[in-house]
Parts: structure tokens; sequence; C-alpha cells
């Protein structure tokens, strides 16, 4: 009897030893699924063996994995439509904490303040270096009310309409404050292109008026005014008045030009003969300056498609300035050559050229480089002053036939201008 009580003590020892041992397995594979589940990794298999206890915790922790998935899953795509918005958004956004450190910014916002690396957890000030902007979300933060500002950057020149408005919870505690920057560059450009032009014109009028009512006021007191003196009276006011009309012309050309409303008649142009006929029409007026005229052209047949007429204006105007600014005994050279599918024609001439500081220039309207010298150049020549519209005019043509135009010049060592236009198709071209 005693031996069968120890073998029955024996039995059940070595059946709690065996659980015991089952059941810290178990828990070992539950404590390695848990970590699994907190690194974001899921577990091969949630069985786990036992009694119904271990069984409902393999079930509770595959729900866990699950729904930690499914919580993953959405916030990868609440992240994305948010990257994705914010990428879509023009504007410049950041978002603040309430210690004003950054939270969220778009592309629009590190391209707008050259911002190389994520500003994430830096101060307002250290990201954009704006007190202004500072001061706006600071503002919106201490009265919980929106603010705007209209931010100027000195370092690239930039203008930004910004607005800073309190970010809240449901509760209504502040959260921080969202920023956006509205670029206004091109609206602050265009507004001193308009006050430059309104400037310009004005100037432009001022001369030939003021100069029109001296000397109708000169007749109007001088009745007995020597008959000599009242011709030579006349033909000021004459030259004066073609003035006016010179630039009531280009004015209007221009205008014309670039409301894009002209549509030009292109047709098959001969460069050749487009050369030839400008330099028929200039060659009187450069042997009276005792300018030369040079002519380079290559031996094969080149055509364009163009209107004649309008590229005869462009090239008219340009031979006027390098005749104006070439002194006597200098040079004008037209040159033609065929590269890449295109024509370039040069004109250059051995003049006084241009100042590298206003070679950018001169293609913008009423821009006159060096304007004293200017004067004092065409006085000497003879030649009336130009509108300071010409090369804008010739600009806006040679666009509209699809071609480019640009200035090259050394300061009293001489100017070329280039144009390039396509060369017409095989078909057009015969």
């Amino acid at each position: 009897m005693t031996v069968f009580l120890l073998l029955i003590i024996a039995v059940l020892i070595g059946l709690l030893v065996w659980r015991g041992r089952a059941m810290r397995r178990e828990w070992r594979r539950v404590a390695r699924m848990v970590a699994l589940i907190n690194k974001g990794e899921r577990p091969s298999s949630f069985i786990l063996h036992g009694d119904e206890a271990f069984r409902s915790i393999g079930l509770g922790l595959e729900a866990l994995a699950d729904e930690r998935e499914r919580m993953l899953r959405q916030l990868s795509q609440e992240e994305f439509n948010l990257q994705a918005i914010l990428s879509g958004i023009s504007e410049g956004v950041m978002v603040v904490d309430t210690a004003r450190r950054v939270r969220l910014v778009n592309p629009a916002l590190m391209q707008a303040f050259e911002l190389a690396n994520t500003p994430l957890g830096q101060s307002v000030l250290q990201t954009v270096r704006n007190a202004s902007v500072e001061s706006m979300i600071r503002t919106a933060l201490d009265t919980g009310r929106s603010d705007a500002r209209e931010v100027h950057l000195q370092r690239s020149g930039s203008y930004f309409a910004a607005s800073a408005a309190p970010i809240r919870d449901r509760t209504g505690q502040l959260l921080g404050a969202v920023a956006i920057f509205h670029d206004i560059t091109r609206v602050r450009q265009l507004e001193q292109v308009r006050r430059d032009f309104v400037s310009n014109v004005s100037h432009e009028l001022r001369t030939p008026l003021a100069i029109f009512q001296g000397y109708v006021e000169l007749l109007l007191d001088h009745e007995d005014l020597p008959l000599e003196e009242r011709v030579r009276t006349f033909h000021i006011l004459q030259k004066h008045s073609q003035r006016l009309n010179l630039l009531v012309e280009d004015l209007l050309a221009l205008a014309r030009l670039e409301s894009r409303n002209v549509e030009f008649k292109l047709s098959p142009v001969s460069v050749h003969d487009l050369i030839a006929s400008v330099a028929e029409d200039w060659e009187l007026k450069f042997q009276q300056k005792q300018v030369q005229l040079r002519r380079e052209l290559p031996p094969q047949p080149l055509t364009v498609m163009g209107e004649m007429l309008r590229l005869e204006q462009v090239l008219g105007n340009l031979m006027a300035n390098a005749l104006r600014f070439t002194p006597e005994g200098g040079t004008v050279a037209l040159e033609v050559e065929a590269q890449d599918g295109e024509v370039e024609i040069r004109i250059r001439d051995s003049g006084c050229g241009i100042p590298a500081a206003d070679l950018p220039h001169v293609f913008e309207r009423f821009y006159r480089a060096d304007k004293a010298r200017t004067r004092e150049n065409e006085n000497a020549s003879g030649h009336a002053s130009g509108t300071g519209l010409g090369l804008s005019i010739v600009k806006h043509i040679i666009m509209g036939h699809g071609g480019s135009v640009r200035a090259e010049s050394v300061y009293e060592r001489g100017t070329v201008i280039l144009i390039r236009l396509p060369l017409a198709p095989p078909s057009s071209a015969t």
C-alpha cells in the first residue's frame, strides 16, 4: 500500500513538473508574441497549447495584432493623403506647436525659404530667419486669433501674403498654429512694371510736350517774330510732333504684340532675299555716315517661316541702332549661319558697346543703357532719339515667329544682336 501511494505521489509530482514546464514554455511563447507585435511584426502562429486560458490569450494576441496592423494601415494611408495634399498645395504650409517649434512643413515652404534640410523640431525663427513671420505666429498663439502680414524675403527678393491661425482640439484647447504663405512676387513685379511704365511714358511725353508749349508760347508772345525764326520754330515743332507720333505708334504696336491677339501669317521667306532687301534699304544711310556695311551669307539657300514685312521691321530696327551707335569709319556686319535646324542672324557693329550691368535689360520697355551717353551719341550722330521700345518690339516679333533674340556686347568695343529662327520644313522651303 505504501509503495502504491508513493507511486501515485511520484506520478502526481511528475505531472505537476511537466505541467509547470509546459506552462513556462507557453508563457515564453506569449512573451515572444508580445515582443514581435510590439516591434510591428506578426508572429507565424497564435496557437498556444494548454487549457482554455492559453487559447484565449492566443486569440486575444491575434486580435491585437490584427487591430495594430489595421491602425498602421490607416495611419499610413492618412499620412499618404496628408503628404499628397501638402505636396499638391502651391502655397507654403507650416504647422507649429505652442512652443513655436516646427512640426510640419510642405515642399512649397521648403522651396520658398530655400531650406536644404528638414526644419522639424526647430524654432520658427531658426527655420525662416524672418522676424515678421515669427511675430505673426506668436501673435496667433498668444491671442488665439488669426494674423496676416506681407512678408518680404531680402535674400531671394520674394514677396508672400502670409497668415497664421490657431489650431484647437475639440475641447477648445490650443494645440499650435498653422501658417500659410502665398507667393505674390509676380504681382509685386507686375505692379512695379506698371509703375515704371507710367513713369517712363510720362517722361517720354513730358519732354516734347514741354518743348511744344515753350515754342507755342514764343509764337504767341512774339507776333513780330522774323520769318526765318518762325520757320526754324515750326521745324522744331514738326520734329517733336514726329517724335510724339513715333512714340504713340510704338506703344500701340507693343500693346498689340503683348496682347497675344496678333496672329502672324507665316509663309516661306528666303533669308538671302530678306538680307538683300534690308541691306538695300540702308545702304545709302550707311554711305552718308561713312560706315561700312558687310554681308556674310552661306552659299546654300536658307528659308524660314515668317512674315517678310515683320522680319524686315526687326532687322530695320536693329540696323538703325547699329548705325546710330557706330562712329564714322566703323563697320556693321549682317551675318547668317545655319545651326542645328535654325538660322542665326547676327547684326554685329563696332560701336560704343553696352555696359555689362545694362546688357540683361536692353530688351525691356523704355530701357536705355547709360541714357546721358546715349543721347550725347545720338546728337553727335545727327539721328533722332528712339522711343526705347524698339528692342522690346523686336523681342515680341521674334518670339511670335517661334524664335529667340539676345544681345552680346563688350563695352566700347561693339555689340552683336543674335536672332535665331527655326528653318522652314523642306516641303515649305521648295
